[in-house]
């Protein structure tokens, strides 16, 4: 048998390991979006997020299998979680509150870099929509 400091460490490096590919490999490639955390020199944080601009290019299956797989393990994690409270193994719970908060991150920080997104692209429409409109005043005018 393997014992539990064994599965620990092997658990929390694939956490680990799964975080940062999601946050700044699959992400990108699937889906077209990016997202980090700077600290300033002041120590103030400051997110950044980064967005394909021709969303069109996305593949809607690698799309769709993206946010699938992104909202998905934070319940798996917080169903396994549950289980270890109910069962009251403190040290699984320890474990699972780990995969849960790096699962959980991801989920925060592209539900925030898709949620900029929109806005940028509600932007874009409106600027479009401007010009366009400034396109036909001027050839009615003149």
């Amino acid at each position: 048998p393997v014992s539990f400091v064994t599965t620990f460490i092997i658990t929390v490096l694939f956490l680990a390991f799964d975080f940062w590919t999601v946050k700044n490999v699959t992400g990108r490639k699937l889906v077209g979006l990016r997202w980090w955390n700077e600290v300033k020199e002041d120590g103030s944080s400051e997110w950044v997020f980064e967005s394909l601009e021709d969303q069109a290019s996305v593949n809607p299956v690698d799309k769709n299998a993206f946010w699938l797989g992104l909202y998905g393990w934070p319940v798996i994690w917080s169903s396994f979680l549950i289980l270890n409270v109910l069962s009251f193994d403190i040290n699984y719970i320890i474990l699972m509150c780990i995969a849960v908060v790096f699962s959980g991150s991801n989920v925060y920080g592209y539900f925030k870099c898709s949620k900029d997104q929109g806005q940028r692209m509600s932007e874009l429409q409106g600027r479009f929509a401007q010009s366009a409109v400034q396109a036909v005043a001027s050839r009615a005018l003149g």
